[in-house]
């Protein structure tokens, strides 16, 4: 590799670990959602030090100062553990950590614990061999933690992924518009996770194989980078994610999952009879009143108008109907679009001004959840209604 190409790579590992560094500054220093700002925090620091470590190795630093050999080799036990609690503490709104929660970060301290016996007290030219490959051999259990480490972050970005999707759930049983519901950020920060551990694994695979080490390493910091860069990319777009809570301020911390929901289905006392009286009247109420005109309208707000229980109402929806809050107001929102289209005024009006009026409040979450009840797109809708 080239010089120059060389120092280019330098320079993105250090300029990603100093963003990292400013970020993670940036986070400390926010009051609002603390303990999910200070786990992010905590993560982008240790995300810095550890791609200022790959440079110092990658670019011969170490030769000069080979004391800090090793620093941050239990680091990557960090990631998974941290950004799996940061998960759980944005999506269940938490407040505080549970103390279970600090079992996640076992590994990572019997790691390091591992370090300060066989590491961290020896002498330089122990450190330069073990760079060099040369102390390897000599170190219990040394190639064994290397390669725990792609496994054990696949398993918390699979761990993280499953908060994601129960968060999802958890909201679609509770509103019908999830424009305000920053959903995005779990997920793009869930599929950044996902590609570097996946590179991870890929490149540890290839040095278990051709010993493709110092290649392996580059593309390992450059991607970690890449994450950093995106961190704070969407800190500058969307400051808001670090500032509140993905819910708006009406939801129960204590909403459950619907895995959750449906095991305590058969405590709650609702009988065939009363459920089948609750579903007439709220087919009548959706007919008549029409409340999923309210683009904001929660499951809450639905129940009050019925003088039920939300839990009530999200079991009769769930169990009679299959059908979780959010799809069965926006089936009702979808049917109204049609109703509004068949009328021979429609023709002045615009597909995004029916869709407003009949309770959407977005152009991408109408054209998706049209696609979504009836196959086609709203246009082609259309213009199969008007040849007809």
């Amino acid at each position: 590799m080239g010089i120059t190409k060389i120092k280019i790579f330098e320079y993105i590992l250090i300029l990603g670990a100093i963003q990292g560094i400013l970020l993670s500054v940036l986070l400390f220093t926010k009051k609002e959602n603390q303990p999910a700002n200070l786990l992010l925090a905590f993560a982008m620091l240790a995300l810095s030090f550890d791609v200022f470590n790959s440079a110092y190795i990658m670019f011969g630093y170490y030769r000069d100062f080979p004391h800090f050999t090793g620093i941050t080799y239990s680091f990557p036990f960090l990631y998974g553990p941290i950004f799996f609690i940061y998960t759980k503490l944005i999506s269940n709104r938490k407040i505080s950590f549970d103390k279970k929660d600090f079992l996640h970060f076992i590994p990572f301290l019997i790691v390091v614990i591992y370090g300060l016996v066989f590491v961290y007290p020896k002498g330089a030219d122990f450190k330069l061999g073990l760079i060099a490959s040369k102390q390897a051999n000599n170190l219990p259990a040394l190639e064994l933690i290397s390669y725990l480490k792609p496994i054990h972050g696949i398993i918390y970005v699979l761990l993280t992924i499953g908060v994601v999707k129960s968060f999802n759930e958890k909201i679609k049983n509770s509103y019908s518009n999830l424009e305000s519901i920053n959903l995005k950020w779990l997920q793009y920060l869930t599929i950044g996770l996902s590609i570097v551990w996946s590179i991870v694994a890929f490149t540890y695979f290839l040095n278990f194989v051709d010993k493709m080490r110092a290649g392996a390493d580059l593309l390992i910091y450059t991607a970690a980078s890449v994450l950093i860069y995106s961190i704070g990319y969407f800190s500058l777009k969307q400051p808001q994610i670090f500032e509140s809570l993905l819910f708006p301020p009406e939801t129960d911390s204590k909403s459950k999952t619907t895995k959750d929901q449906r095991a305590s289905y058969n405590k709650s006392g609702l009988t065939d009879e009363i459920a089948k009286n609750h579903l007439n009247k709220l087919i009548k109420l959706m007919e008549t009143e029409k409340p999923f005109l309210n683009s904001e309208l929660t499951l809450r707000e639905l129940a009050e108008k019925l003088s039920i229980s939300p839990h009530n109402l999200s079991e009769l929806l769930n169990t009679k109907l299959n059908k979780n809050f959010y799809d069965f107001i926006n089936h009702y929102r979808i049917e109204e679009f049609k109703r509004r289209l068949s009328d021979p005024t429609s023709d002045k009006f615009s597909l995004i001004a029916l869709a407003f009026d009949s309770g959407f409040n977005s152009k991408s979450t109408f054209n998706t959840i049209f696609k979504k009840f009836t196959g086609i797109t709203p246009s082609q809708y259309r213009k199969q209604f008007t040849q007809v």
